[in-house]
């Protein structure tokens, strides 16, 4: 695992020498022309990965990570000319390692991005960024150089590597120099974290697929009380296996670890509560049936059909067990009540029943016999499911 920075640099001209800043990070201030030599101290970071066209100033980068004039000068000349090219480019690489006092430190040159092919060239430069990342690899990200495009490319970059590639990569830190700020900050630049911005990002997509997936992993990872992780990962659990009876008793219990929610010490939790209450609630039913009726409509609406129509026929069983009074929880009671479903509703049986249940039973028992049916099942649940709604508000 090794603490890695990547970098960008733009353009300058060495004969009219470049600008330096007064970067300040953690009340500790470093004067350079880079701010990711001013970062790789500051975090002390073991890799430093800069990416920068071909014309960028790497005779700089290479001068001031502790390399000699001479070669720097070698550098600018060839720059002026061609760009970099690879050999040079490799020899930046030993200097900054050598001046981080460790190996694997890479640059990367990227085509100036402006139409898709060069943009889609760089993103495929990015990916290779990537795949010099290691598992476990803590990042920090500066992105106060370059092209606006990088900063893009960055967090897509990421994104792609931890959910796609599953590389856990933790981003520790999102850096921008605020070189505008200077001028009202005695000439002082303060390197700002907006990690923040990331963290919402993943807070949101955590949210998101509590809310339509009923995964609650990363929603989990927010929350600080271990009562509370345990009673949002029992929640989820019974979601998605769509064992009902424990779904129930989770939502029963939900009004306490909603208020959990709406007291934390954090915003963004606040922030996002309000579509939590939102979720449970819709499962928030007064009678069994209704509960069950709902989260079939929830499965149905995400997309999760199979379980949709289990739950479904479940709930029209538990309404006839309901106003008959049988046992809820009775098999024989649950047996009794689904040859009685006729006599409480005639249309709640032929055409909704009836249908259903046998959908539901080749599905659960895989009998094959509907293979050549799977789009007019799906597409005839929606109409089971709002006629029984009607049903059930009549039968109240």
């Amino acid at each position: 695992m090794a603490r890695v920075l990547i970098s960008n640099i733009g353009t300058g001209d060495r004969e009219k020498g470049y600008r330096k800043a007064k970067y300040e990070y953690n009340n500790e201030i470093k004067e350079t022309p880079f701010i990711a030599k001013a970062l790789t101290e500051f975090l002390s970071v073991d890799k430093l990965f800069l990416v920068g066209t071909k014309k960028s100033v790497w005779d700089s980068v290479y001068e001031e990570f502790g390399g000699d004039e001479e070669k720097a000068l070698e550098i600018w000349d060839e720059i002026k000319s061609d760009g970099i090219s690879e050999e040079n480019l490799r020899i930046v690489e030993k200097q900054i390692d050598s001046f981080l006092g460790n190996k694997g430190s890479k640059c990367f040159v990227i085509n100036y991005g402006i139409n898709e092919k060069e943009l889609w060239d760089n993103f495929l430069i990015f990916l290779n960024i990537l795949e010099n990342l290691k598992e476990g690899d803590e990042v920090y990200l500066d992105i106060t150089h370059s092209f606006r495009s990088l900063a893009l490319m960055n967090f897509i970059m990421l994104e792609f590597g931890n959910t796609i590639k599953k590389k856990n990569i933790k981003v520790n830190g999102i850096f921008y120099g605020m070189l505008e700020y200077s001028w009202e900050n005695k000439g002082i630049t303060p390197i700002v974290d907006l990690k923040i911005l990331f963290d919402l990002l993943e807070w949101i997509k955590a949210i998101d697929k509590f809310i339509n997936y009923g995964n609650s992993e990363g929603f989990e990872e927010l929350l600080d009380n271990q009562d509370e992780k345990n009673f949002f990962k029992n929640f989820s659990l019974a979601l998605q296996i769509g064992n009902l009876a424990a779904l129930r008793n989770n939502v029963k219990k939900s009004n306490k670890y909603l208020k959990y929610l709406q007291n934390s010490n954090s915003s963004i939790i606040k922030l996002l509560t309000p579509k939590i209450e939102e979720f449970i609630t819709l499962l928030n039913k007064e009678k069994e049936s209704d509960f069950q009726l709902a989260v079939a409509k929830w499965f149905y609406m995400h997309k999760n059909y199979a379980l949709s129509y289990i739950a479904l026929v479940e709930s029209i069983v538990t309404k006839v067990c309901e106003i008959k009074g049988y046992d809820l929880r009775s098999e024989n009671d649950r047996n009794r009540a689904k040859k009685e479903i006729s006599q409480i509703d005639n249309t709640l049986y032929w055409e909704i029943y009836r249908p259903a249940n046998e959908v539901r039973r080749d599905i659960a028992h895989q009998l094959g016999k509907r293979s050549q049916n799977v789009l007019t099942d799906v597409a005839r649940l929606k109409t089971f499911l709002e006629k029984t709604e009607e049903i059930f508000k009549e039968l109240k």
